[in-house]
């Protein structure tokens, strides 16, 4: 005969069993003790069945045992109990520190991704301005480092106005310190403030475009506002 058993102490079910033929009785069968004769309902994800205090049925109870996380913060937590989870807790995984939990659900916060997008946007910016740029001072198109002593240096070697070697790469990639004149070195500087300039103007168009976005409180389109690569 199969038999359907239950935790002793949480009455949660365990599975079937069989149960042993019962040798003083014809026909009878020896239960044990937290098994039952009666399956329990079949179980939808997301829940459990325990059996009832008075051991008379089964009855089904949400099952949300395992990591959850925080509504207010996005931490997780192992929650142990069964039944229904408190307000505090999901779940759902928080998608990204720009999402805030709103009428049971996850949902961008405007405001936190225009933050983000901000500082993206600068990181990016200054990375740019500090990757190098191209000018062809000499007469044709060399690569020069733009590192904040780099930058620097450069002004340095301008206002000294005289004829100097200066670092920079030719086509090839070979660094070498070149003979620039006063001149050159001028150009040189001039392209460097254009290509930052270039920069600057396209980091401050895009921060435009968050503003607007977010007066408009349209987190979404915010968040497809990203730094672009800028040809100098």
């Amino acid at each position: 005969m199969e038999i359907f058993c239950a935790h002793p102490v949480t009455r949660e079910y365990l599975g079937p069993s069989s149960a042993d033929p019962d040798p003083l009785e014809d026909g009878g069968w020896l239960i044990p003790a937290h098994a039952y004769a009666d399956a329990p309902p079949a179980i939808p994800a997301g829940q459990t069945a325990l059996r009832n205090e008075d051991g008379s049925a089964w009855q089904l109870v949400e099952d949300h045992r395992g990591t959850t996380y925080d509504t207010l913060t996005g931490a997780t937590m192992e929650w142990r109990e069964l039944g229904p989870l408190p307000e505090h807790l999901t779940k759902e995984q928080r998608p990204s520190a720009a999402h805030h939990w709103q009428q049971g659900a996850w949902v961008l916060n405007p405001l936190a991704v225009h933050t983000a997008n901000v500082q993206n946007i600068n990181h990016a910016c200054e990375a740019a301005i500090t990757a190098g740029f191209q000018s062809a001072a000499l007469g044709e198109p060399h690569q020069y480092s733009s590192q904040l002593d780099d930058q620097l240096n450069l002004t340095g070697a301008i206002l000294r106005g005289l004829d100097m070697p200066y670092a920079c790469r030719d086509a090839q990639g070979v660094k070498a310190f070149r003979l620039h004149t006063a001149e050159q070195l001028r150009q040189v500087g001039d392209d460097f403030t254009l290509y930052k300039l270039q920069l600057l103007q396209h980091a401050n168009e895009l921060k435009q475009q968050l503003d607007l976005a977010l007066a408009a409180g349209d987190a979404e389109a915010m968040a497809l506002i990203r730094w672009e690569a800028v040809q100098p």
